[in-house]
């Protein structure tokens, strides 16, 4: 090029190329490290809400146990009570039934057992065993109970614990030793009368039920949901046909009984929706490049400018800044092109904002979810450290929603779901309302719901009884346990003390309700 037209056209339209490119890769490269971030997150929250949805069913098991360790216990004399064998067999007879009533209740059980030790039975191993079949109920009879010896070493080995009259426990899957036939996962409580070891109860879930719980859930179009040991070497479910490419990300969420549920998806799986907006990006700048370098033949005097200004907003997106200005004084394709990018750009963050709010908020409530709950806890535990605060927290958690999902499907479930929120937001308009888990809800009181929280929580107490969802001319009743604390700063050191109160509460108002129903 001898001209000084050309040697400039050529100066220019290099740049413009350079420039757009910068630009282009820039904005790419933004974008897709903040959907790697957030893909992370998201797949993290999905994880936790399956895994809350299977801890359900586990706490049912726990709490059904914890049903009848208080049965058993309330209605034992005393421990020397049971070596007269009339006494023994009138209350092994009333606890079986009442074992029956709840295993029955208790989704998964495939049988349950009470066992009694040979030191309060004169000696004598007896107890109970009963299991489900298809043709009803069967159960051991007293001599083939007789020839199990459940107190041996080697039963106490395949139980998973060392030493019998530990604290209840959740056993590792195994064969059960009253059906081989079964694969199952125990929960196992000790009883103690007098400070004297009595014996144990459990109840044995079928292992292929909680293996098909995992196996239901939906991992975007090609994941996968494992089921893990403790110690995270064992998988459960094992699939051929695990085929995630290398540039995947995975989520691990521990559960009730000492399992691992992991999550994985491919970045690119996580992302398909995303593609379609990189791409535009991508043409919007080719666009405009192509127009730009046509109108550069003519006014490439005014070009020089514009460009130290996109120049220097490039450096300011690579840099990170805030508020990049792309404007430039110029009505040509070089404004357009300002103009385009300061879209682009603005497009980006309004994306990068959207996707910040997906992190914090329960997709099918719209309360904010545990995302948010646990920034909430980390802010009241250092205004607890710098402070006096003032709050209380509401626990509450949704009865039956197990049992309505099985019954009359999930959208049915996801009414009760939404009801629920409904009612709480409702109720406490000043306090922050979160979903930690798949039935159960958080509420942190504040301000006015603070100085009102009884009248509040009688106000929700009537607007639960009377909700209900009509399917089929059946009307499903909306209901809760609830359970509430408020902060003492004389003897809560933490946010979790203040919680813990809450949640015990709760728990016990579900006991109450479960006893109700009995």
């Amino acid at each position: 090029m001898k001209t000084i037209q050309g040697k400039i056209l050529f100066v220019v339209i290099t740049a413009l190329i350079v420039i757009t490119a910068l630009v282009t890769s820039i904005a790419v490269g933004i974008t897709h490290k903040i959907m790697h971030k957030d893909a992370d997150r998201i797949l993290k929250n999905v994880s936790e809400k399956e895994a809350a949805y299977i801890n359900d069913m586990l706490n049912d098991f726990m709490q059904s146990s914890a049903i009848m360790e208080h049965y058993a216990l309330h209605m034992l004399d005393s421990a020397g009570a049971l070596k007269d064998e009339a006494y023994l067999e009138n209350y092994a007879q009333e606890i079986r039934h009442l074992f029956d009533e709840v295993a029955r209740n208790t989704a998964g059980t495939t049988s349950y057992y009470l066992c009694f030790s040979p030191e309060v039975t004169s000696g004598k191993t007896t107890g109970f065993y009963s299991k489900f079949k298809n043709d009803g109920l069967y159960e051991l009879s007293k001599e083939e109970f007789a020839e199990l010896d459940l107190f041996n070493a080697e039963f106490i080995k395949e139980c998973g614990f060392d030493v019998i009259g530990s604290d209840n426990t959740w056993l590792r899957p195994r064969k059960s030793t009253f059906a081989p036939d079964d694969t199952v996962v125990s929960y196992l409580a000790p009883i103690y009368k007098d400070n004297t070891f009595v014996g144990f109860l459990g109840f044995n879930m079928d292992f292929n039920y909680l293996l098909g719980l995992v196996n239901e859930i939906t991992v975007y179009d090609n994941g996968h949901a494992l089921l893990l040991s403790r110690d995270k070497q064992t998988c459960y479910n094992p699939t051929e046909d695990i085929q995630i490419s290398e540039d995947y990300t995975e989520a691990t969420t521990a559960l009730k009984n000492g399992m691992n549920l992991e999550l994985r998806a491919a970045y690119a799986d996580i992302q398909s929706g995303i593609r379609p907006m990189l791409s535009y990006i991508i043409g919007a700048f080719l666009i405009v490049l192509a127009l730009a370098i046509l109108y550069t033949v003519w006014v490439t005097h005014r070009i020089v400018t514009p460009l130290k200004k996109l120049t220097a907003a490039a450096a300011n997106i690579s840099s990170d800044v805030q508020n990049v200005d792309f404007v430039v004084d110029s009505k040509d394709e070089i404004g357009v092109l300002a103009r385009v990018l300061t879209d682009t750009y603005a497009k980006i963050r309004e994306y990068s904002a959207y996707i910040n709010a997906l992190a914090y908020r329960d997709s099918l409530t719209g309360v904010k979810n545990s995302t948010a709950y646990a920034e909430a806890i980390d802010k009241l535990n250092k205004e607890i450290n710098t402070g006096n605060p003032s709050f209380g927290v509401i626990v509450a958690d949704i009865n039956n929603l197990k049992k309505t999902n099985d019954t009359y499907g999930h959208d049915i479930g996801n009414e009760l779901i939404l009801h629920s929120a409904r009612i709480l937001t409702d109720v406490f308009k000043t306090s922050a309302i979160y979903r930690i888990g798949g039935d159960e809800f958080v509420v942190v009181l504040m301000g006015k719901d603070l100085e009102r929280h009884r009248t509040l929580i009688e106000k929700m107490d009537i607007a639960f009884s009377a909700d209900y969802i009509t399917v089929n001319d059946e009307k499903v009743p909306v209901s809760v346990a609830r359970g509430v604390s408020v902060f003492d700063s004389s003897i809560d050191q933490i946010y979790a003390d203040v919680f813990a109160k809450a949640d015990h509460a709760m728990y016990m108002n579900k006991q109450d309700m479960k006893i109700a129903r009995i």
